[in-house]
């Protein structure tokens, strides 16, 4: 009997715990929020830049552009991504049925993970290329290292989504 008189004061700090958590996370969405104006005015400031020096009339130096510009699109897309998910578990309130409850969090998290690391794989290309096209500012091992350190991206995104045991 008195477990069951328990249970409800057990919950309700539980639900209370949950409750500062998220609201733990609200200055960090107007961290991000603050991060993404920045990362706005550095995406058009550069795209001035090549502007005022002529810079996009070099073929090298436009793809170079371009690749800055793809790299900075993809990293704002992580931004929104992360701070998205973090507002959607901001209002995430338990559904009454908490098996389903706890199997869609799982499913969507799953979904999530795997955005993320596909979008820091291509961030990871794009920033491998880009070296590779400025290979004479660059040495062989530092090109040789980030081109190692994508690889072990590579790897760890198969093994831990191809290969992965069935849940």
């Amino acid at each position: 009997m008195s477990e069951q008189q328990n249970g409800p004061d057990k919950a309700q700090s539980s639900d209370m715990v949950i409750r500062l958590t998220r609201y733990a996370q609200v200055p960090m969405l107007v961290g991000l929020a603050i991060a993404m104006v920045l990362f706005l005015f550095t995406f058009f400031l550069d795209i001035f830049d090549a502007m005022r020096t002529f810079e996009f009339l070099d073929r090298k130096k436009t793809i170079l552009l371009i690749l800055n510009l793809l790299d900075m699109v993809f990293i704002a897309n992580l931004l929104i991504m992360v701070a998205t998910n973090t507002y959607n578990t901001f209002l995430l309130k338990k559904s009454v049925h908490g098996d389903d409850y706890i199997q869609q969090g799982e499913q969507a998290y799953r979904r999530m993970k795997h955005r993320i690391v596909s979008t820091i794989i291509i961030i990871s290309s794009i920033h491998v290329l880009s070296e590779l096209l400025e290979f004479s500012q660059t040495s062989p091992l530092q090109v040789a290292a980030l081109f190692g350190f994508h690889l072990i991206l590579l790897a760890t995104y198969v093994v831990t989504n191809v290969f992965r045991s069935s849940d």
